[in-house]
């Protein structure tokens, strides 16, 4: 059993974690990833558990386990919806390679994600990518977002 968990910050915008559980009060922040460089924080296990029990930052896919995946597998067992964390924990590298492939695969897998923030995340990605796509997929992802494609890429 791991005693320290590494949590990994995958979107571009910071995230904030405060732990009080044990009687002291301990914080984390994760600036958020920059130019595809990861924001990755080591927490005692305990924090993580008490996340997967208190609150949805798995499940919305906020902060992401990383590691040894026999250990991985082991902490994705505490998550509540696990269908949900797994659609809505791409990273910059996942999003792009997802934009720049196959139109129809890029639709099915845009349409599993629920988090308003993970979204957000694949709108700035299209967004600093949006020479290379193509209209068709351009126009897709400014629908999927229930907006105009001349709005959403200007």
């Amino acid at each position: 059993m791991m005693d320290k968990v590494k949590l990994a910050r995958h979107r571009n915008t910071s995230y904030f974690v405060r732990y009080d559980a044990d009687g002291s009060n301990k914080q984390w922040t994760w600036a958020g990833s920059k130019n595809g460089r990861i924001d990755t924080k080591e927490v005692p296990r305990e924090v993580v558990d008490w996340l997967q029990m208190n609150s949805v930052c798995f499940d919305k896919g906020e902060l992401v386990i990383v590691g040894d995946a026999k250990d991985i597998s082991e902490l994705k067992d505490g998550i509540s919806d696990i269908e949900a964390y797994e659609s809505n924990t791409h990273s910059n590298e996942d999003i792009e390679k997802l934009l720049n492939g196959n139109i129809n695969k890029m639709k099915s897998e845009l349409k599993k994600i629920t988090v308003d923030s993970e979204k957000q995340f694949v709108v700035e990605v299209a967004t600093h990518l949006r020479d290379s796509l193509t209209k068709g997929k351009l126009d897709f992802i400014a629908e999927w977002m229930g907006t105009d494609s001349s709005i959403l890429f200007d």
